[in-house]
């Protein structure tokens, strides 16, 4: 049986290996948004048993799309995207509407969202020079999934509506890999920095904090989810500035001013009264 394995793993790559990459970042596209539709097409209650199963999927995906030259911290911090936009989504689609004009855009989303994730993991994982255009992309595509990501999962954990204890603490459990992702393609390297996984902490501890206050406040789930973004982009945006060292005044000045626009919103949109 072992053997039968191997033979067949041998078979897999050799087939996937004569694709090119871009057709391989197809169809691992094809396999994770087909995994996921398949799952939708379930209640809730028995599709979250079968999540494990998505997550499975999407690692196999991913590898499938990149293959080469994963080394290292790589064989973790490559996959936490990919996997968690695909999760995110699944999640997500629970609480939209059960209407056809919902559904198509999300289904556009999400395979859209997965090809650009996969293609920005790629160019991560073979190691383009910082300063070169298509790294500056990539980090732009990923960051800006990132935050949706995020949204996703604090709008999902908010509809929960559970005690605030256990919205910091779920909270914390989703945001560290993401923050943990976020820095290292500051400055991507198959051998972990040490002040990666510190810094990572110190965001998760205080966007955990954010949470807590913010559930004291009278405001709605999309904007408490839209707040946490924003302090999400503001902790993760400064840290990235520290990693590539690229600190400037002007810089430091735009994110204090998306915070400041962001807290007088959601003091105007709460319900006090």
């Amino acid at each position: 049986m072992k053997r039968l394995l191997e033979n067949l793993k041998g078979l897999w790559l050799k087939s996937i290996r004569k694709a090119s990459k871009r057709q391989r970042f197809v169809y691992a596209t094809l396999l994770i948004v087909g995994a996921n539709s398949l799952l939708t097409l379930l209640p809730f209650q028995v599709a979250i048993y079968l999540v494990p199963l998505l997550l499975v999927m999407v690692y196999a995906a991913t590898y499938m799309a990149l293959l080469e030259e994963i080394e290292q911290i790589e064989w973790v911090v490559l996959f936490i995207l990919p996997v968690y936009f695909s999760v995110s989504m699944f999640f997500f689609y629970y609480l939209l509407p059960d209407r056809l004009f919902a559904k198509v855009p999300y289904f556009l989303a999400l395979s859209v969202g997965t090809y650009a994730v996969l293609l920005s993991e790629n160019i991560f994982n073979v190691g383009v020079e910082k300063s070169l255009p298509l790294y500056r992309a990539a980090f732009s595509v990923a960051n800006f999934l990132t935050l949706v990501v995020f949204f996703l999962m604090y709008t999902v954990l908010l509809s929960f509506r559970l005690h605030f204890l256990f919205n910091a603490f779920f909270g914390a459990l989703i945001s560290w890999p993401l923050f943990f992702h976020g820095i290292w393609m500051s400055s991507p390297k198959a051998v972990l920095e040490e002040r990666i996984y510190k810094f990572a902490t110190v965001l998760t501890i205080l966007l955990s904090f954010a949470v807590l206050v913010l559930n004291f406040m009278p405001i709605k789930t999309s904007i408490f989810a839209l707040y946490n973004v924003a302090v999400a982009y503001v902790l993760l945006g400064i840290t990235q500035e520290i990693i590539q060292d690229t600190v400037f005044r002007e810089r430091i000045r735009e994110y204090l001013i998306v915070f400041s626009l962001m807290t007088v919103l959601v003091l105007l949109t709460a319900g006090w009264g």
